[in-house]
């Protein structure tokens, strides 16, 4: 029987519309060259238990949403799907003074926002800029809780604009291009976790005046296709990040999270082959599946496998995944990153 384990990590603090034509949805499913040992392309299907309740970063505020918008959008910062360590973003690098209260980070140059219609249908360069308004609208007064659990009572000047007693956030400042300064109240060592969250990502006033709510354009490695079968997305094929090997990533073109409600539906829906992944069960379904599956699991060539996610006395969760699919990584929190996952041919 094949199995992997997930080591334990540190507690995470987790809590647009971008039209792609079916012209692009081909150009995705080109084929690519691989440089080394990389299988690129393939299309891949999740469940999650409910519906998306906002796409847009300072809507986000549960679980599923936060899933799809860590795909779908990118800030300053993000988490090492296989350490959970904070590793740069869109952020190339950052300093914080010896008082714990002021950062500076320092931008990438070149990464750009999903091509969009509301760019004259091609991308843009993020700036500075960007980010000072992105923050300006996750602590307006419409963003509710993801302000509530980010910026509130931790950057300078951030509850004054969200009740609407300044123009600014004091906090925040665009020193030029390529350089964001942010300040807080006192030192928190959580803040670059804030960070992370799809909630603090970067978002376009151009799509916002476009699209209002319904807005989906960002900077993640995928951006929105359809919802014919699912929550589509495609992969950026100007995603900023490679691999070892100088491949662009993600390595997949295509990433679908199916609502399923149950893990009972969800794991009748994978051995029908509907979906590829089933994450977060216990051992009692488990043992179930083992039972009635044993071959699949079993041999040289096991048709699936199963992941340990947590190794906590007294609770124990499992993922289920084809044995095609390399590079999965997943956790009890429910972290879960597709983008460097490869698919056999």
């Amino acid at each position: 029987m094949r199995i992997t384990n997930v080591s334990a990590f540190l507690l995470i603090i987790l809590s647009t519309v971008t039209f792609y034509s079916c012209e692009k949805v081909e150009r995705q499913n080109e084929q690519r060259i691989a440089k080394g040992a990389v299988s690129l392309g393939g299309n891949l299907s999740v469940a999650i238990s409910s519906e998306v309740t906002s796409y847009l970063p300072n809507q986000i505020s549960d679980a599923i949403s936060s899933e799809i918008g860590l795909h779908l959008h990118e800030g300053l910062l993000k988490l090492d799907s296989k350490t959970l360590k904070i590793i740069p973003g869109l952020a190339k690098s950052w300093s914080v003074d010896n008082a714990g209260t002021s950062y500076v980070f320092t931008l990438r140059n070149g990464v750009k926002f999903h091509a969009d219609e509301c760019f004259g249908n091609g991308s843009r360069e993020i700036t500075a800029h960007d980010f000072e308004y992105s923050f300006r609208q996750l602590c307006s007064a419409e963003a509710g809780k993801a302000f509530e659990t980010t910026f509130r009572n931790r950057v300078l000047g951030a509850n004054e604009f969200h009740d609407g007693t300044a123009e600014t956030i004091a906090g925040v400042t665009v020193i030029d291009d390529y350089t964001l300064k942010v300040q807080l109240f006192k030192p928190d060592p959580s803040f670059l976790f804030v960070l992370a969250q799809p909630s603090t990502a970067v978002v376009s006033k151009k799509a916002i005046e476009k699209y209002g709510d319904e807005a989906m354009v960002g900077a993640g490695p995928f951006g929105f296709n359809s919802y014919e079968e699912g929550v589509m997305l495609v992969r950026n094929p100007e995603y900023y990040q490679k691999d070892a090997f100088d491949n662009r990533l993600p390595n997949i073109d295509t990433l679908v999270f199916k609502t399923i409600a149950t893990k009972e539906e969800q794991l009748n829906a994978f051995l029908r082959d509907e979906i590829d992944i089933v994450s977060g069960l216990y051992l009692d379904p488990v043992k179930q599946v083992l039972e009635a599956h044993v071959v699949d699991f079993s041999g040289k060539a096991p048709k699936y496998v199963m992941q340990r996610e947590s190794e906590s006395i007294g609770y124990e969760s499992y993922s289920i995944y084809r044995a095609n699919i390399i590079g999965f990584e997943n956790n009890f929190m429910g972290y879960r990153d597709f983008l460097s996952v490869q698919i056999e041919q």
